[in-house]
């Protein structure tokens, strides 16, 4: 006789119902949890790269990474022009030497291919200055807002990340977009990327040395998920305003020493001030990872996802660190610190800083709070044409007064 009991249709609804229960209890915790191990995992990578950055600094007596020499503007009154004139003076890629010497120029060292031919920036100037501006000295038509702030995996840095530019801890998990492109890249034998499906293109991807032609070869130095404060790769002079003194922007190419870097330890506001960023929005991100706001950039930039020759990733772009209220990329400050950077805070912050100045010094039309808007790029800042929001605020890349300004204000912060 079989005495076996069946669990009846009630019983078995209500263990279905517990299950799903217990399902929709521990699914987002799960979610959460991954969130967070994610964001711890940038938070060791970025400060990696920090600490590949210390031991070049203290290889080089304390100088920071910047790419230009620190007295390029001795040489030339335009980026251009200071660049083939510094070239000729130190016979740079064998310009202007009887002898047959060759030395290879400044900027961003690339490393080499899987046939390991060594490759240089010659005198292209979006990989030897740390910013480029839209107009003035320091400027390109072709790359507006490139420059050195952009590769922390210079070969100069790489060389402490086990010489490798395209180093795991270059790369945050979220960026998921651009580590999608650089998969070839960290697959391939050599420390240069043998070629990056839709990134590359436009004029900025040419190297042009006379002495020995144009190359035809893509940059093969690919973005990390990390970028530099261009303000702390520059003489402070640049984004600094006095009142009664200066317009608030002077280019670091009119000026001796303009892009002599202060030492970190300079900094007025350590803590405060961004040394490097997840240069996606990564953190509590909303909608697709593609931003379809690039496109209002216009056809012809070198961002815009609807420019062929343009950079990015087969008609995809995320959008940046500043581009959303919501963003709180994970950043490491000047005195080696790891936090998130609320830009929503930054914002108020910038507005609360703003208003103090204006009770100080009255109305003043190039008064700014956070992030000075007097450069060339003006209201507009740093890519803030592709914001996703209301969000208008150029911290970190743009921060008033250099390496002695901040991105975030403490009694905010505390709030």
């Amino acid at each position: 006789m079989n005495n076996r009991k069946a669990f009846t249709l009630v019983e078995l609804l209500v263990v279905i119902s517990i299950i799903a229960l217990l399902v929709g209890i521990l699914l987002p915790a799960l979610s959460r949890a991954r969130d967070a191990a994610m964001i711890n995992s940038s938070k060791n990578n970025i400060r990696n790269v920090y600490m590949a950055n210390q031991n070049y600094n203290s290889a080089n007596k304390g100088r920071q990474f910047v790419g230009a020499p620190s007295d390029l503007a001795r040489y030339g009154n335009t980026v251009g022009a200071a660049i083939a004139g510094y070239s000729d003076a130190f016979a740079l890629y064998g310009e202007g030497d009887s002898f047959g010497g060759w030395a290879p120029g400044p900027g961003v060292q690339f490393g080499e291919t899987q046939s390991g031919v060594v490759v240089f920036p010659g005198n292209v100037p979006e990989y030897i200055v740390p910013l480029l501006f839209p107009s003035g000295p320091t400027s390109t038509q072709s790359a507006p807002g490139y420059g050195t702030h952009m590769h922390p995996n210079a070969r100069q840095i790489a060389e402490y990340m086990e010489d490798d530019i395209t180093n795991k801890a270059y790369y945050a998990p979220k960026d998921t977009i651009l580590l999608e492109g650089v998969k070839d890249c960290q697959i391939s034998q050599g420390n240069l990327c043998p070629g990056v499906s839709g990134e590359w293109g436009g004029d900025f991807g040419s190297f042009r040395i006379s002495k020995l032609g144009t190359y035809d070869f893509s940059p093969a130095i690919p973005m990390t998920s990390y970028i530099y404060s261009p303000a702390n790769m520059m003489s402070n002079k640049v984004f600094t305003y006095k009142p009664g003194e200066n317009n608030g922007f002077k280019d670091p190419c009119s000026f001796n020493n303009g892009f002599k870097a202060p030492t970190l330890d300079q900094s007025k506001y350590a803590s405060l001030k961004a040394y490097l960023t997840e240069q996606h929005w990564l953190q509590n991100v909303t909608g697709e990872a593609c931003s379809p706001t690039w496109d209002g950039m216009g056809s012809g930039h070198w961002r815009s996802t609807t420019n062929p020759d343009g950079w990015h990733w087969g008609g995809c772009h995320p959008a940046l660190y500043n581009h959303s209220f919501r963003s709180t990329p994970v950043t490491v400050f000047n005195d080696g610190h790891v936090d998130m950077l609320d830009i929503n805070s930054a914002d108020k912050c910038d507005n609360l800083v703003s208003k103090a100045n204006q009770d100080k010094f009255g109305s003043d039309d190039n008064l700014c709070g956070l992030w000075n808007r007097n450069t060339p790029f003006g209201d507009n800042g740093y890519f803030q044409e592709a914001a996703t929001d209301w969000m208008d605020v150029s911290v970190v890349a743009l921060t008033e007064g250099g390496s002695n300004g901040r991105d975030l204000c403490q009694d905010v912060i505390s709030n």
